[in-house]
């Protein structure tokens, strides 16, 4: 499973245009065959050139985070201010820590931040700068670990809504549970 998160820079020309093209060039390289999915060199390189070629044609700026999740274990890279945390029982780890928010794809002075484990335990949460600049860390642990996906997903999305029912920025949110492999 290859997940993508990519959230336009807010008030950027050309966000959205830069967030789709992320999102495509991703959807590409898990089409081919021949890319490593479980190569952190790879998705490094991938966002690298990602960077170099939104800058070049001037589509605009966006941060991401790609995580794949398979039998090698989760490997991910990320750039900008969208996060992934992987959320256990008993703690939150922020895998994307340690990253140059301000540094977006697309400004072709992205330094993509990489990351690995042995195996996913807990709920894989990624998320844009939406709900992470509005809501505490142990707000959004308690809510995951006490709701299903879907409902915890909802509440989520709830929990940086502004009584005008509006939202303060936007929000992207996947949540992924591990899950037993058939023996």
């Amino acid at each position: 499973m290859v997940v993508v998160v990519a959230d336009g820079g807010g008030g950027i020309r050309g966000g959205e245009s830069a967030s789709r093209c992320l999102v495509t060039v991703v959807g590409t390289a898990v089409s081919d065959l021949g890319f490593e999915l479980h190569s952190v060199q790879r998705w490094i390189d991938l966002f690298e050139a990602t960077d170099s070629a939104l800058a070049v044609n001037g589509a605009g700026e966006t941060t991401g985070v790609v995580v794949a999740l398979g039998s090698r274990g989760l490997v991910g890279v990320s750039a900008g201010d969208s996060e992934a945390w992987v959320v256990t029982p008993t703690t939150v780890e922020d895998l994307t820590v340690g990253q140059q928010t301000k540094q977006r794809f697309g400004s072709k002075r992205a330094t993509p931040t990489a990351f690995q484990r042995l195996a996913l335990r807990g709920v894989l949460l990624i998320a844009s700068d939406g709900l992470f600049k509005y809501a505490a860390i142990e707000v959004i642990a308690r809510i995951i670990r006490n709701n299903t996906m879907s409902a915890a997903a909802e509440l989520l999305v709830d929990l940086v809504r502004l009584r005008s029912g509006k939202l303060a920025d936007d929000v992207s949110i996947v949540l992924v549970r591990e899950w037993a492999r058939p023996s």
